[in-house]
């Protein structure tokens, strides 16, 4: 059923107001609720599109409504804004930058509602991998993941062997052997990530003082060889596209975009660790439609959205159904086997230092 303004299953108001006996009796009547109240969705605008938004409309029986999704930052900044939150019932973002935002200084004070996990069944089929990112409080579930995403460099089979030792690490992007040929992400924390894993850092989010110093030279000094810094999605799925670049820093949206265009793109597992984070569902304290802002959460935890997660988007479904069926070479490929340890990941947290991470990174673009 679809709601329309005035007309409740076809039957218009002033018919509905015409066959009532007397308007005591339409006094004693109760508001009819609309059953299918569209769901407003604030997150990366590819997990509603195309064939998934059909997936979650038919799951939930109401339309699915998104706006522009800037950042997990604008997701946080709008929850203590007032009215800021107000269009959207499902908000998605980062779980690690999230967390403190929605779920305020304690307890009590949060600003996301508590989700009620009987009506959320699909969250018993979690991977074991993202049960920590479940974020709770006093014995409450606040959030829970619904994609896992990685990045890692990609290249340009055509240019690069999957079977050089330099492709399969974070080393692709920084040595001469591409140079002229390569693309930075324009963010301090994952280039500064990055450079801090193929130095040899354990625990990059703790970088600063003088081990920040040596990753910024390091940066500084490798900046030859890059081509360029890009921002946007777009921007370096153009740079493949073209040819300029072979070889980048990259979401692995990019790689799936690419290959969906015809080209030959490649991932590096690299034996440092690829970059991995999950992003979880919440529902803002102001949110409309919390019943059906529950069931679009408990939908994309669903078997038939999990199974077409990836291969739509690229990210990797938090549900055990995501990888059912799938032979350990196409769990390898993909990067499901992240969840049991044979592809190496260090999650991107948010450093410690970040002012100053900020502050190095410029010096390194200025350089």
């Amino acid at each position: 059923m679809r709601c329309r303004s005035g007309n409740i299953d076809g039957v218009s108001r002033r018919s509905l107001l015409a066959g009532t006996a007397s308007l005591a009796m339409l006094g004693a009547m109760p508001r009819l609720a609309c059953a299918a109240d569209p769901v407003g969705f604030m997150g990366v605008n590819a997990l509603v599109a195309g064939p998934l938004r059909d997936i979650l409309q038919k799951a939930i029986g109401r339309d699915v409504k998104d706006g522009p999704f800037v950042s997990t930052t604008d997701n946080v900044t709008r929850l203590s804004t007032p009215g800021g939150a107000s269009l959207f019932d499902v908000m998605v973002g980062t779980t690690s930058l999230s967390k403190a935002g929605a779920l305020g200084p304690k307890s009590g004070m949060e600003r996301v509602r508590a989700l009620d996990l009987s009506k959320i069944p699909n969250v018993s089929q979690l991977e074991d991998f993202l049960k920590k990112d479940v974020v709770k409080r006093d014995d409450q579930t606040f959030m829970i993941p619904v994609f896992l995403g990685f990045d890692t460099v990609i290249y340009n089979r055509k240019f690069v062997p999957d079977d050089d030792a330099l492709t399969q690490s974070w080393g692709a992007i920084f040595e001469d052997k591409y140079a002229g040929r390569i693309a930075w992400m324009d963010t301090a924390q994952q280039m500064i990530f990055a450079a801090g894993l193929y130095l040899g850092h354990s625990e990059p989010e703790k970088i600063k003082g003088k081990e920040l110093d040596e990753v910024t030279n390091f940066l500084i000094k490798k900046k030859k060889n890059v081509r360029t810094f890009w921002t946007t999605f777009a921007q370096e799925v153009g740079l493949f596209a073209s040819g300029e670049v072979v070889a980048a820093y990259a979401p692995i949206p990019v790689r799936t975009e690419l290959r969906q265009k015809g080209l030959d793109i490649g991932s590096a597992w690299v034996k440092e660790g690829v970059l991995s984070f999950s992003q979880s569902a919440y529902v803002p304290k102001a949110a409309k439609n919390p019943e059906g802002a529950e069931a679009l959460i408990n939908a994309m935890l669903g078997r038939e959205y999990a199974s077409q997660l990836t291969k739509v988007t690229g990210y990797l479904a938090t549900t055990k159904s995501g990888s059912e069926g799938l032979s350990e070479t196409e769990r390898g490929t993909l990067g499901y086997s992240i969840f049991d340890g044979k592809i190496k990941s260090h999650e991107l947290v948010f450093p410690e230092d970040i002012g100053n991470w900020i502050t190095a990174f410029n010096r390194v673009k200025s350089a």
